[in-house]
């Protein structure tokens, strides 16, 4: 596939630039996806059971009978984390936010705003797998409507002048990965239960070693 005349204009004219208009409507974008993601995130620690007692023990107790709601909040937390950061990475260097982009921003958000209401499916003590397979879902719709994100900021050379060569090129590579986690845990549960968890992590991790060697994303900015 041969790249337009928009991928040729952002990876080889280094003076090419936007106007404040332009600049500014991505910033804007940049704004509110950033307080969208910071209410969701806070509304996974409002929705957490409070444990009832007045002794130590009873504290503990409760918190013993809550741990799976609690172990939810973090997995959840640390997924939104995960694609803030990505956002954070990739939106730095956007100079354009056209309408396509937009649209995609928001399902992005749509799917960061689902998440608390996810995170309560896996809360139960006994995670079922229609409950995990749900989640798992919701999130591959998340790191899918990045990765065309970043698809269309390439094709239509919406990337700063200065953006990392492997940023425009091969920027949605991490969020293939993660896609790729998110559906193998589904048929994994089924297999080996709530360990399929695990699979979100290691997963990426694996191939984002393949990709290092491969060179598509190794010496990507770490800010």
């Amino acid at each position: 596939m041969t790249d337009g005349p928009h991928d040729r204009a952002t990876d080889e004219d280094p003076t090419r630039d936007f106007g404040e208009t332009e600049r500014g409507a991505a910033e804007r974008l940049a704004f509110f996806s950033d307080a969208v993601v910071a209410i969701a995130i806070t509304l996974l620690a409002i929705e957490l059971e409070v444990p009832t007692g007045d002794t130590v023990a009873e504290l503990a107790q409760g918190f013993a009978e809550n741990w799976g709601e609690y172990l939810a909040f973090l997995i959840s937390f640390a997924v939104i984390a995960r694609h803030w950061i990505s956002h954070h990475r990739v939106f730095r260097y956007v100079g354009r936010a056209t309408g396509g982009l937009i649209w995609l921003n928001m399902l992005w958000l749509l799917m960061i705003v689902v998440t608390p209401f996810l995170t309560r499916l896996i809360s139960e003590e006994h995670v079922d797998f229609a409950r995990f397979a749900v989640y798992a879902l919701g999130q591959t719709v998340q790191v899918g409507a990045f990765a065309a994100i970043i698809t269309v900021l390439r094709r239509t050379g919406g990337f700063l002048p200065g953006a990392p060569h492997l940023l425009v090129r091969h920027g949605a590579v991490p969020s293939v990965s993660v896609g790729i986690a998110f559906l193998v845990s589904i048929p994994l549960f089924a297999v080996i239960g709530v360990w399929a968890f695990a699979a979100w992590a290691v997963i990426p991790f694996l191939l984002d070693r393949v990709t290092d060697r491969l060179g598509l994303t190794k010496d990507r900015d770490p800010a």
